[in-house]
């Protein structure tokens, strides 16, 4: 599998060049660069421009956009063999401390977007642990001025990295820490509670009136711009896009309770047997990462159904797999944004986000978001076949798991 950064401008006959709102380092006030408008009274500058800077400029990304897979394995090999060198979490939070450092240090200065974007706000719900620089690189890859961003930042990690983080979020006046911090252990009901806390911080936030969230790891990035994004949401027209199927497999997640053991961070089986799941629901899988409707994540923080069904998982294992899967896998709850089959399950067709695919030496894992346009991006997957999506207006778009939104490595 072959990881590449791409940075890739949509072309419009117009595109407007606008400069973030950005926080006054004390005191959360917001200004403008002298000169500039502001964001928020939606009056950007028209200009022509060139796309973001590249940091390997040898390379030549129009030839692996088009899948020249003699030229991506020589491109592999320039990025195998380029070093690079990264500041530490305290190196970025000193930077940050000063706003105009940070924003021209890290180019967050001024962005080409389409007044299209403009009207399509995403809202993003970030998860992370660890690397500052990971996790900034990522904020920037998908940033944009009229978009909103929540960080959540276990509350276990390291001073550095809650220190450069809320550093960050001082400077930009979308970006957020969430309000409440879990300490997370893995496969544990506090890695879903992380994601919750975001998703209700995101409802509440009031500046914004974003249409889709995206949920992401730190460790993910993505291949494909904000705008191929928008276009992609847009023919989605409210439909979300999260994986769920039923797994007997996985029963021994749910057939008996789990215990999150703070002193070993770790989650530990209790033995005892688990009460069947509210409602008579069937327990679905899924991945825990997905693109939801705003009204699905209105439907699954505050419907009742919704809630007993988010408390019986408290005490399962994996229920960040489980919850959202559940809620789409049946018909009978009402879920906003689901598609059917005649059978009554979820139309697998719809799941365009995430790729999983897992390599075949050690349990390093590589995800690929499925949510593109034109650009190819080489999959090597043989089982995941060609997808389409139809709205409601029943107009077609096609894609393809070779057409990738963001493609991550866990190297964990």
């Amino acid at each position: 599998m072959f990881i590449f950064t791409l940075f890739v401008i949509s072309h419009y006959n117009t595109v407007q060049r606008i400069h973030p709102p950005v926080k006054h380092p004390i005191g959360g006030k917001v200004q403008t660069p002298k000169g500039e408008k502001n964001l928020t009274n939606r009056t950007p500058i028209h200009v022509h421009g060139p796309g973001p800077m590249r940091m390997v400029q040898e390379v030549d990304c129009q030839q692996i956009i088009e899948g020249n897979e003699d030229y991506i394995a020589h491109a592999s090999e320039i990025m195998n063999n380029t070093m690079f060198s990264f500041l530490n979490d305290s190196q970025i939070e000193k930077i940050a401390l000063n706003c105009d450092k940070f924003l021209n240090t890290f180019d967050y200065s001024r962005f080409i977007v389409s007044q299209i974007e403009l009207d399509f706000p995403i809202a993003y719900s970030i998860i992370t642990y660890k690397d500052v620089v990971q996790t900034e690189k990522l904020l920037r890859a998908i940033y944009r001025p009229h978009n909103v961003y929540r960080i959540h930042v276990d509350r276990s990690s390291s001073p550095s990295l809650h220190n450069a983080i809320k550093a960050i979020s001082k400077c930009l006046s979308n970006v957020f820490v969430t309000s409440k911090l879990e300490d997370v252990i893995y496969k544990g009901y506090s890695r879903l509670k992380a994601d919750l806390n975001c998703m209700t911080d995101l409802l509440n936030y009031s500046d914004v009136k974003w249409k889709y969230l995206i949920n992401l790891p730190a460790q993910e990035y993505p291949l494909k711009t904000n705008s191929e994004i928008v276009k992609v949401l847009q023919i989605l027209n409210g439909t979300n896009s999260i994986e769920s199927y039923y797994d007997k497999a996985s029963h021994y997640r749910t057939n008996q309770t789990y215990k999150e053991n703070y002193k070993t961070s770790k989650l530990e089986p209790t033995g005892k047997i688990k009460a069947p799941a509210p409602h008579n629901v069937t327990v679905a899988k899924g991945s825990a990462y997905g693109t939801f409707s705003r009204s699905f994540v209105e439907f699954a923080l505050r419907n009742p159904k919704a809630m007993d069904i988010l408390k019986w998982t408290e005490d399962t294992l994996s229920p960040d797999e489980t919850f959202w899967t559940t809620l789409v896998f049946n018909k009978e709850l009402g879920a906003p944004g689901i598609q059917y089959l005649a059978s009554g399950v979820p139309n697998r067709k719809s799941w365009i986000t995430v790729g999983v695919m897992w390599q075949s030496k050690g349990p390093t894992r590589e995800m690929a978001k499925i949510v593109s346009l034109q650009i190819k991006i080489p999959v090597r997957d043989n089982s995941i076949k060609h997808i389409d999506v139809a709205d409601s207006r029943d107009r077609k778009e096609s894609f393809s798991t070779n057409d990738s939104l963001i493609l991550s490595k866990n190297v964990d």
